[in-house]
């Protein structure tokens, strides 16, 4: 019994060397897992943007999660774009989804002042891939 707890300590030990002491992500991080959309129609508001996309990406809005994957993330694909969006809300139905700004840059390009109709996005669930991720 004594043998088997050694060993299932050290394949603990093995398995957690790739994060460092802080909890950081190690810089070579390749797990870059997104959905390709195209914008089919955009209309911008005050304070959010309504995008029509293939489909609705409604939060998983749950108080018992704990891994807080609850929103969708978005990217542009246009190097003219290089800020992280949320998608707080979302119709299935229509496919329309409520995109605010999420980080300074992208408070700093919206409202945007370039046409993104037919351009391509990214889709994250994850706000760490979001952020180590291009969109391409």
């Amino acid at each position: 019994m004594n043998i088997s707890l050694r060993f299932i300590f050290l394949l603990c030990i093995c398995a957690c060397d790739k994060i460092n002491e802080s909890g950081a992500i190690p810089s070579d991080f390749k797990d870059c897992d997104y959905i390709n959309e195209k914008v089919m129609n955009y209309d911008m508001f005050q304070d959010y943007a309504t995008i029509t996309l293939n489909y609705g990406y409604t939060p998983d809005i749950d108080k018992r999660d704990s891994l807080m994957n609850d929103y969708h993330f978005l990217k542009f694909k246009n190097i003219n774009l290089n800020g992280i969006y949320v998608i707080i809300d979302a119709n299935t139905r229509y496919k329309t989804n409520k995109v605010i700004p999420f980080d300074e840059t992208s408070k700093n390009e919206y409202p945007f002042t370039l046409d993104l109709l037919n351009q391509g996005a990214c889709i994250f669930l994850d706000q760490i891939k979001t952020e180590q991720c291009e969109c391409i």
